[in-house]
């Protein structure tokens, strides 16, 4: 009977479902890094949003281990070259939240084009300026999405039904055109695109992939949206991109200055890149919930069940 444990909060269908197939599907949200390493040798399989980082240690401790589920997109946390040298298998479920991320950017690019923040944050005040609060019909845009694996399309289908011009643009795909979006190189989304839309993973080659270098190839101020890692940004560039008009309004659901359980230090601890950033109205922030829905919860244990029962079938 495989051992299964799961450490982070996972759509209760997960456990439930294992469990009537015959694993035995363990459910432990306080774990901890050390309380892990301390843990017998007899886990088969961990199922972690965030909640510690899979290194070298937690690795070594598990020999048993077979395979890991990263519940999301990203893999930071994990040393997956580590565990996979070590027949440790890693998987993560981003088809699960790709449909709530895209709905996501698109509210972001909404409230930029038609100003909600800060028309909200005027009402309360008491004031009414319909002039100044004069919007744009998102139809009218060119938008560019750099990314096209899940999420990036994703967002493309909405766009499109929306009337959107869209193209994209992913250096590590070839042929991957669609019907919703066209595909162009990085430097005609930069010259051609008033909004542009960042859809990629974090690696270190990815590290302030957005910078000031980028930037500047810019031929028009642009919406910029980033849902994806806050450090494939450099804060600092952005900052000074959206001070001098190179980016009209930035929408972040991801900060540089996110830890790899994608929290933010606390506000009396905060870098002045944030500080500054936090004061800016031509900056919407959210705290990394795009892909936060209740059907994404259901979709993420969906795929985490049709994995596992995949390497059980493949390997007896």
């Amino acid at each position: 009977m495989p051992t299964i444990l799961i450490v982070d909060k996972v759509h209760p269908m997960l456990a439930e479902t294992l469990g009537k197939s015959g694993f035995d599907c363990r459910t432990d949200r306080d774990m901890t890094y050390d309380k892990f390493i301390a843990l017998p040798d007899n886990i088969d399989g961990l199922v972690i949003r965030s909640r510690f980082e899979v290194d070298k240690a937690i690795i070594d401790s598990k020999p048993h281990l077979r395979f890991i589920i990263r519940i999301g997109s990203g893999m930071e946390n994990i040393d997956t070259q580590y565990a996979e040298n070590h027949n440790i298998r890693c998987h993560s479920t981003p088809d699960g939240n790709a449909p709530a991320v895209a709905e996501h950017c698109l509210a972001l690019l909404l409230s930029a084009l038609r100003h909600i923040p800060n028309a909200n944050n005027e009402v309360r005040r008491g004031e009414w300026l319909r002039e100044v609060n004069k919007g744009t019909e998102l139809g009218s845009r060119r938008v560019g999405i750099i990314g096209y694996g899940h999420t990036g399309p994703a967002f493309a289908r909405l766009l499109k039904a929306l009337g959107c011009d869209v193209i994209c643009h992913d250096r590590y795909k070839q042929n991957y055109g669609d019907e919703n979006a066209k595909e162009a190189s990085l430097d005609e989304i930069l010259s051609t695109c008033s909004i542009i839309s960042l859809h990629i993973n974090y690696t270190p080659e990815n590290h302030h992939f957005i910078n000031k270098e980028l930037i500047e190839k810019a031929q028009q101020p642009f919406i910029f949206i980033n849902s994806s890692r806050g450090s494939a940004v450099n804060t600092a560039d952005l900052i000074d991109a959206l001070d001098n008009g190179k980016i009209s309004c930035a929408c972040l659901d991801v900060l540089e200055f996110e830890s790899t359980r994608l929290k933010i230090p606390p506000k009396e601890q905060w870098p002045a890149d944030l500080q500054r950033l936090a004061k800016m109205g031509n900056v919407i922030l959210t705290p990394h919930v795009g892909g936060q829905t209740l059907e994404s919860e259901l979709r993420h244990a969906e795929l985490a069940v049709k994995i596992i029962q995949e390497y059980y079938q493949e390997t007896i």
